[in-house]
């Protein structure tokens, strides 16, 4: 178990890679994709409005299933009827990318087999999704990863074992760049069942750019991954959640979508650059909201500087005392001048102040 536990590491330890032209790691905006699956229901005109939807709602990314039913599940299972004549044909797919391009919006699939698999690379999308369900199935992770393409993976259900097998075989043949994805794959997901801690877990063992698959029912989970440092997140997607087919009723509408990514672009920016030092905009203010030493009464020249006399007060607009550390050093020695009561007391003011 030990041996299967060792890591390949990335090129020099660079989490960052791009999809299309979105960068994704640290520093970058988080990466957000509209899970639309096969909410499309094999309606290419559906897939279109779901596309035009997403990047309306400011995703940065649509991913899609690519299935064959036959090739993935067997007949009679929930998964097969669930999955047959839910497929784009070539020119449909074709048209979508298209659409996909001219809105700016990366549209990419989970593969659900080596058809599939050679049918998304044929029509050039720019990354492969390795579902949970998939994950354990590395004869396709491994010919995923020799088209030369990203790969994002979720974990649900899996067991440390067997994350680190799904990224050696990712990293040993040739996927560009990865990302790992916290995941419960539940539909939906309870929260006692969501384990947020487990991305950074995930960050920290593997050495990879981590995000969260999201199957609750709001935002909260994708939030505070975002506020844990995730770098990408996926929520499934649809125009109506009332529509048939297994994954609506999981999913966001449009209007819900664009206020969960208004909420996750404006967190990023809360969250900052992690520096321990004042905002830029804090420091024109410094100097009138921090106390510094101002005349208590009026003091005149010689007079010895005394609790008595001294005050720790905000000071009037441009008129600023020494600060705080000096008060010990300022208490006991003559003042050189006269001071007004209310003038700030400056290191002009004090004999012998070093």
């Amino acid at each position: 178990m030990k041996e299967d536990l060792q890591i390949t590491p990335n090129a020099a330890g660079n989490t960052s890679f791009s999809i299309g032209n979105r960068r994704i790691g640290p520093g970058q905006p988080v990466f957000v994709i509209a899970e639309v699956g096969v909410n499309h229901l094999g309606d290419a005109t559906l897939c279109a409005r779901m596309i035009e939807a997403a990047a309306a709602a400011g995703a940065d990314a649509v991913k899609l299933q690519t299935v064959d039913a036959a090739e993935s599940y067997l007949p009679g299972t929930v998964w097969h009827t669930e999955f047959r004549d839910k497929s784009l044909d070539d020119a449909a797919m074709q048209d979508m990318m298209a659409l996909a391009k001219r809105l700016d919006i990366i549209l990419f699939s989970t593969p659900g087999d080596f058809v599939s698999l050679d049918r998304m690379s044929r029509l050039g999308m720019q990354a492969v999704k390795v579902s949970s369900g998939l994950m354990t199935n590395l004869p396709l992770v491994t010919a995923a990863a020799r088209k030369g393409l990203p790969l994002i993976i979720s974990t649900g259900m899996a067991y440390e074992e067997e994350i680190a097998a799904a990224i050696n075989t990712a990293r040993c043949n040739g996927s560009p760049g990865l990302a790992v994805l916290k995941c419960t794959a539940l539909y939906p997901a309870p929260d006692d069942t969501i384990n947020l801690s487990g991305m950074s877990a995930l960050e920290r063992r593997f050495g990879v750019s981590v995000g969260y698959s999201d199957h609750t029912l709001d935002d909260l989970a994708c939030l505070s991954a975002v506020a844990l440092g995730a770098k990408v997140i996926e929520k499934h997607f649809t125009l109506d959640k009332s529509l048939a087919g297994a994954d609506h009723y999981i999913s966001m509408e449009p209007a819900e979508f664009a206020r969960m990514v208004g909420k996750i672009r404006r967190l990023q920016v809360m969250l900052g650059n992690g520096g321990i030092a004042p905002a830029p905009a804090e420091e024109a203010v410094r100097t009138q909201r921090h106390r510094c030493l101002i005349a208590r009464c009026d003091i005149a020249a010689g007079e010895e500087f005394s609790d008595a006399n001294v005050a720790l007060k905000r000071p009037l607009p441009g008129a600023v005392g020494l600060p705080p550390s000096s008060y010990v050093a300022v208490l006991g020695k003559p003042a050189l001048k006269a001071i007004s009561r209310d003038e700030p007391i400056r290191a002009e003011h004090v004999a012998g102040l070093t």
